[in-house]
């Protein structure tokens, strides 16, 4: 009896400390960054996480590569800098200034991308080049100089936004899924080598969100757009899970999570039915290359 009566009071005692707990935990403040450093801020991601930061009393620096005068006078406060990612030299004069002057943020927020269609017969050079410029080497031009400054006592959050499209990639963009696939296995090797430091390399795996990249997809049959729909999310959501990100040291957080079923079932479909989702013709209008008939 005794021992049913004391393992009654320790449940008890548990289920008040879990209930004290949490209450405590919901009456404390939200942890937020003091500042933050965003690039792509023009539209989009870039632009809710901007507002999102500024409405919070937060320090944004916007880094965009041209001067957008409606975005500074709408946000008189935030410190826009006219930076072009795909300019290493550029970017390491800015992480120099910020670190000379003590003004370093404590989240790098890498968002500047761009979408190309480039899933025709013509192969050309300049769609891939491009996107892989912004997408892949502009986040290394943001990491390089900061792996090279000192130590400091508190973590340094480089956060990349990245894609579902990594995994499964988008048939109306290869370049696209491509560079997105090798800023994710960037960051998979940073946070394995600067675990432990003051640098904590992140990435939020995004999945369909009403951007302008999302838009991209109208080339696709009308069923396939249908069912993307169902399974996209909301920019406020993308706000949420990037802030939610920069709380914590997860190296990986995917919104989504109803899209991610759907990317790994178009992975399959791809490997299963190599015909099932459109190809050359229904992307770029072009009839498909003649079956050989003479043999291997």
């Amino acid at each position: 009896m005794r021992t049913v009566l004391a393992a009654f009071a320790c449940a008890c005692s548990s289920s008040l400390l879990r209930t004290a707990s949490a209450c405590y935990a919901a009456a404390m403040p939200a942890m937020k960054p003091k500042s933050v450093l965003i690039t792509g801020t023009t539209s989009g991601v870039g632009q809710a996480l901007l507002d999102h930061y500024v409405t919070h009393g937060v320090a944004v620096i916007a880094v965009n590569r041209r001067r957008v005068t409606e975005l500074e006078s709408r946000y008189p406060g935030v410190r826009h800098e006219c930076v072009d990612v795909r300019s290493p030299g550029d970017v390491a004069g800015l992480v120099s200034r910020l670190a000379a002057t003590g003004q370093l943020p404590e989240v790098f927020i890498l968002n500047a991308g761009i979408n190309r269609l480039d899933n025709d017969e013509s192969f050309e050079l300049a769609p891939y080049q491009e996107v892989m410029a912004t997408n892949l080497y502009g986040v290394v031009s943001f990491v390089a100089p900061l792996t090279q400054l000192p130590a400091t006592p508190a973590c340094r959050h480089i956060i990349a936004i990245s894609s579902l499209a990594a995994y499964a990639g988008n048939p109306c963009a290869l370049g696209y899924s491509t560079s997105k696939k090798a800023v994710t296995a960037c960051f998979e090797t940073w946070a394995r080598m600067y675990a432990g430091t003051d640098l904590v390399f992140q990435q939020l795996m995004l999945g369909p969100v009403p951007t302008a990249i999302y838009t991209m997809g109208d080339r696709l049959p009308t069923w396939i757009v249908r069912i993307r729909s169902f399974f996209s999310g909301s920019l406020d959501g993308t706000v949420r899970a990037v802030a939610r990100l920069a709380q914590s040291r997860k190296r990986k957080l995917v919104y989504p999570w109803r899209a991610l079923p759907l990317f790994l079932a178009s992975r399959l479909a791809q490997w299963l039915v190599p015909g099932l989702l459109p190809g050359r013709k229904t992307l770029a209008g072009k009839k498909r290359r003649p079956a050989r008939t003479d043999g291997p």
